[in-house]
């Protein structure tokens, strides 16, 4: 209780900036969850078919992928609030593009330009929370983020349902008509825009003492060192592991169980909230065990459910081990974030967060290949396998290269974690 009591007064003294941030995320995410949700549908609704709509989503992830890292080198020289706001507009840009357009081929040049904005947006914000948290704010401003975001991206699902059956009505066309679900997306980007107005009100800072000005990011001290290889590796490898599994759950439940779409939805809505709950929570174990120990500990601990939710056929047991894996698994990995953010100098971390992006970017780009064939010829078992032994190998990665690099500040009146 006392913890938690620590956690909510570090949440009450986060600095304004802090606090802007966190509110143009939320506002973000709930735009964002409706758009996400309907985009698909939409795109099929205007006669396009799911060839074109997978090479819609491929230019989205490749631009982000191969724009990630001279977007981290421009977030090191614009600074962190005009990077985000830079982001936030041509990704805003690059939704209306795909909204609007008559023809076709400006949805694939839209798609590039979000994937743009995107990087940007996404290196820019772990430099951000680093800059405006003390050591201590940090492992709580990062779990508010994404718990903020996972659960204002649910409320966006929920509300955004009915959205194309209202516009249905109010314009008197089908609800799942073009015309119903463009009104609904152009509701979502009015929400995105909106958040651009605690985005602006931040307060950036301009000029520092001499002998403490940012310097310059140039190709000569680009942060390719040990120290920085050693943060994406273990990266790399959850992703590649994840990226066998984990976009492919929806199929293993239908196929597994023959569930219905909605209970399906109902599964992995459930899920999401849980995971934003839980993110929330990461701050109070990093306070006690440090934020390696307790990433390390998490993903651990997710992997007997893991190997329930692969191979113990009775549904309830598979849908509880599926929430509980992905609570486990998830929760902390802002943690990792604002651990990555704190071992690079400051004029490194948009790159350096771009870096960590681009690694598990490529995972995610490998696995889905590799668990396509594997699934035609052998099923999913092999899958959970392959999964779980990555998972399992990453963790141990992450205890033996920083296992020893932080040390949970002790609480007053309390021996340190762990005895030490």
């Amino acid at each position: 209780m006392e913890a938690l009591t620590r956690q909510f007064r570090r949440a009450a003294g986060l600095s304004r900036n802090a606090k802007l941030f966190l509110l143009m995320i939320s506002i973000s995410a709930l735009g964002n969850g409706i758009f996400l949700l309907f985009l698909n549908l939409f795109v099929l609704a205007r006669g396009n078919d799911e060839a074109f709509l997978g090479l819609l989503m491929s230019s989205m992830s490749l631009s982000a992928l191969f724009l990630g890292l001279p977007m981290g080198v421009l977030v090191d020289r614009l600074g962190r609030k005009r990077a985000m706001l830079a982001g936030a507009v041509l990704s805003l840009t690059a939704t209306l593009l795909l909204t609007l357009s008559p023809v076709d081929w400006p949805l694939l040049v839209a798609a590039v330009f979000s994937g743009a904005g995107n990087a940007l947006y996404m290196a820019a914000g772990p430099a951000f929370m680093a800059e405006n948290a003390t050591e201590d704010e940090r492992p709580t401003l990062f779990s508010l983020q994404s718990g903020l975001s996972l659960l204002m991206s649910f409320l966006g699902s929920a509300v955004g349902g009915s959205l194309p059956a209202l516009f249905g009505t109010l314009l008197r066309v089908h609800p799942e008509s073009v015309t119903a679900y463009r009104a609904t997306l152009l509701t979502a980007e009015g929400m995105m825009a909106f958040a651009l107005i605690p985005l602006w009100m931040i307060r950036e800072e301009r000029a520092r003492p001499l002998g403490e000005r940012r310097r310059p990011f140039s190709l000569r001290d680009f942060p390719l060192r040990r120290d920085v290889i050693a943060l994406l590796v273990p990266e790399l490898v959850i992703a590649l592991g994840a990226g066998l599994l984990i976009p492919y759950l929806n199929i293993f439940f239908k196929q597994r169980f023959r569930i219905s779409d909605s209970v399906l939805g109902l599964t992995f809505a459930v899920s999401q909230l849980l995971m934003g709950g839980a993110t929330l929570l990461a701050p109070i174990l990093a306070e006690r065990w440090g934020k390696i120990r307790t990433i390390v500990f998490t993903q651990l601990a997710s992997l007997p459910f893991l190997l329930a939710l692969g191979f113990v056929p009775i549904l309830p047991v598979a849908i509880g081990a599926f929430w509980l894996r992905a609570t486990l698994m998830n929760m902390a990995g802002p943690l990792f974030t604002a651990f990555a953010m704190e071992r690079v100098r400051e004029n490194e971390r948009g790159t350096v967060g771009a870096m960590i992006g681009i690694a598990f970017s490529v995972g995610q780009g490998i696995g889905p290949g590799i668990s396509g064939f594997v699934q035609r010829s052998f099923g999913f078992p092999p899958l959970f396998l392959a999964t779980g032994a990555t998972y399992l190998f990453a963790s141990l990665l992450l205890l033996v290269l920083f296992g020893r690099a932080e040390r949970p500040a002790a609480r007053p009146g309390s021996l340190p974690a762990g005895g030490e």
